[in-house]
C-alpha cells in the first residue's frame, strides 16, 4: 500500500477510536440520567416504568458494544450487538407469539453461529 493510503487507514482508526469515545460518554450521560430518572420513577411501581427501564437498560448495552466494534473489529463483536438489538427488539416491542418466535430463532441462530463459525482464541475473555 501507498504511503498516503497508511496515512489515511491510521486516520480512519482514530476517528473510529473518537466514535467509540463519543458513544461510551454518551452511554454514561444517558446512565446516571437513566438512574436519577428510576429513582423518581419507582415509587409508581407500574409496568410500564419496568418496560421503560429494560429498554434502556438494553440500549445503553447495545450503545457499549457499538463501540466494542468501532474498536476491535471482530466478528464476535458484531454478533454481540446483533445479540443485544434481537434481545431488546424481543423482550420490549413485540406484541404476538409469532414475533416472539421468530425472535427467540434469530437469537438462537445467532447463538449458533457464535458457537460453531466464530474462532473461539478470540472469543475466550473478549479482552481489547
Amino acid at each position: 500500500m501507498k504511503p498516503y493510503g497508511q496515512k489515511i487507514l491510521k486516520v480512519i482508526n482514530a476517528l473510529e477510536v473518537i466514535f467509540a469515545v463519543i458513544i461510551i460518554v454518551a452511554v454514561l450521560i444517558h446512565g446516571i440520567g437513566l438512574f436519577i430518572d428510576t429513582y423518581v420513577d419507582i415509587t409508581e411501581g407500574t409496568f410500564i416504568f419496568l418496560e421503560r427501564f429494560i429498554s434502556d437498560i438494553l440500549l445503553l448495552v447495545i450503545g457499549l458494544e457499538l463501540a466494542i466494534v468501532l474498536i476491535k473489529h471482530t466478528p464476535e463483536s458484531v454478533l454481540q450487538v446483533m445479540i443485544f438489538a434481537v434481545a431488546r427488539k424481543t423482550l420490549i416491542y413485540t406484541d404476538d407469539a409469532f414475533e416472539i418466535t421468530l425472535g427467540v430463532i434469530a437469537l438462537a441462530g445467532l447463538f449458533a453461529i457464535k458457537k460453531y463459525l466464530c474462532d473461539s482464541s478470540t472469543t475466550s475473555n473478549d479482552k481489547f
